[in-house]
């Protein structure tokens, strides 16, 4: 097929006369669909694929599933192409994901070809919003990048793996961290050495290096204040706000969906175990310069407790 773009009328009209001979319902079809095409290739060039990036146990699906629950998006939670924590000792049935079709071929994979086809697939996934009049929001899995593994990989952040040619705006979301790592730890999910609170803030530092320059939005400012706080999301991410998030968000269900529960967006009391941890916080360098960077300290105004 040709490519279109400002010339969309001349090749919808081409189309036509090549779909001329085709009778039946069948030729009417593909003509419906050239034609659509057409419209929807200037708006492709303009309307931005959605990013957002977080640690787990920050907060990240509860603000994922408000989203979800805004007008005409369309969320994919937990994406990461290149992610190897659930990589397989041996092979396993996965007829619908090509990516792990193409881990476990007779041939393997490149990290290019992987690369390849995930920017392939996005295309196909905005060009079907786009036609819809939907809004595509990808939300990143950064555990696999930053806290899986002995050390943390030096390859491309899920924004820099997404296609160069489409907008993009993305968005970082954050808690303080010795809730996130209290709440790392009771879930069992610490999958690095050694597992403690300074090794999880120095990770926790190089995944906001590697998203430098990206708008920050705390938890702790959505669970007070969601809908004004949801009102800037919205600004950030050009999406249209809608105040009835609020009573929908609990409707939807998306991968990582293991933390709260319920239908009340509300700040919940610090994890005991948070407590236990501001000895080592005090001694941890990286703590204190991570919270430093999101604001946590008293001159900020947070409504996070201070650290004694």
């Amino acid at each position: 097929m040709m490519p279109v773009g400002h010339h969309a009328p001349q090749q919808a009209a081409l189309f036509a006369g090549l779909l001329a001979g085709v009778e039946g319902l069948a030729g009417e079809q593909a003509l419906q669909q050239c034609l659509a095409l057409c419209a929807a290739a200037p708006a492709l060039k303009h309307e931005p694929v959605r990013s957002l990036h977080h640690f787990s146990c920050t907060g990240g699906t509860l603000i994922s599933k408000c989203i979800a629950a805004l007008p005409n998006v369309q969320l994919l939670s937990e994406v990461d192409p290149w992610s190897e924590q659930l990589l397989p000792d041996a092979v396993r049935f996965s007829p619908t994901d090509m990516v792990t079709l193409l881990r476990q071929s007779t041939r393997g994979a490149s990290p290019e070809l992987i690369v390849e086809l995930f920017r392939g697939q996005v295309h196909v996934l905005q060009r079907d919003a786009v036609r819809r009049g939907l809004r595509l929001v990808l939300r990143d899995h950064a555990h696999s990048h930053f806290c899986h593994g002995k050390v943390v990989a030096e390859r491309p952040n899920l924004r820099q793996l997404l296609p160069t040619d489409l907008p993009l705006l993305s968005l970082v979301t954050v808690r303080h961290p010795l809730d996130s790592f209290a709440s790392l730890s009771s879930n069992r999910w610490l999958h690095f050495e050694p597992r403690t609170l300074d090794q999880y803030c120095r990770r926790y530092l190089l995944f906001l290096d590697s998203y430098a320059g990206v708008p920050v939005l705390r938890y702790e400012d959505f669970v007070a204040a969601p809908q004004p706080t949801m009102q800037r999301l919205c600004r950030m991410l050009d999406l249209s706000y809608d105040a009835r998030f609020v009573d929908h968000f609990g409707a939807f269900r998306v991968s990582g969906d293991s933390g709260r529960s319920g239908q009340t967006i509300a700040a919940r009391p610090s994890h005991a175990a948070a407590v236990a941890l501001e000895p080592e916080a005090r001694r941890s360098e990286a703590f204190v310069a991570l919270i430093d960077r999101l604001g946590y300290g008293t001159a900020a105004g947070t409504t996070h407790r201070p650290l004694p």
